[in-house]
């Protein structure tokens, strides 16, 4: 489904995915401010989750890219922020979740995949990263192209295909059986499919990274 345009920029149309990103965005860039201006060293109060949100990037990117690089904490949790917010965002009446467009997906999967590339050539050197798309043999470079391609695709399609699927399936059931299902419970199912999806997403990231490094 298209996605509707919510206002003009002269002639330059804005539509959902665009307008409720720049809400995402601006919660939260308004949320960090508030969550990181007092910070104390023995946390108390919301620093706790912060702190334990923290914590778990840094716990996923030792795991599975390395302690060295650490470096990589900032856009994973960037990404984990943005993608549980706007995973959850549409269960609010009048909302929309900006990640049941594809081309929102698509971004994302493309800034990682784009930035695990870039890292890769840092580290290896632009010809060691090169000679990688022609390993174990020159023939095999369809192939490894081929499969880069498909990891992306499946990374953008993934969430997409939940998020998306998801919300269909949710109004469904409620158009059969609206007083069987109440809100609350369906909104319910939205917020836990909307953390279910943001996890894999955020762990995927960090693996496809991992990869290009090694």
């Amino acid at each position: 489904m298209e996605p509707s345009i919510v206002f003009h920029i002269g002639t330059f149309p804005i539509h959902q995915p665009v307008f409720w990103t720049w809400v995402i965005m601006a919660l939260l860039s308004i949320a960090s401010f508030i969550l990181t201006r007092n910070l104390q060293k023995i946390p108390r109060g919301a620093q706790h989750f912060l702190e334990v949100a923290i914590n778990w990037v840094e716990s996923l990117i030792t795991v599975d890219i390395g302690s060295a690089r650490k470096v990589f904490v900032p856009l994973i949790l960037m990404t984990a922020l943005y993608v549980g917010v706007a995973n959850m965002i549409g269960v609010i009446p009048g909302a929309y979740s900006p990640t049941e467009d594809l081309s929102t997906t698509l971004a994302l999967a493309l800034l990682i995949y784009v930035l695990g590339h870039v890292a890769s050539i840092v580290k290896k050197g632009f010809r060691t990263w090169l000679k990688g798309f022609f390993e174990p043999y020159f023939i095999m470079l369809p192939l490894n192209i081929a499969g880069e391609v498909s990891e992306f695709i499946s990374h953008s399609f993934r969430l997409y295909g939940n998020i998306f699927g998801g919300g269909i399936l949710l109004g469904v059931i409620y158009m059969m059986a609206p007083y069987i299902v109440p809100v609350p419970l369906m909104a319910w199912f939205g917020i836990a499919m909307g953390i279910i999806q943001t996890a894999v997403f955020t762990l995927l990231a960090s693996v496809y990274i991992q990869n290009k490094l090694s």
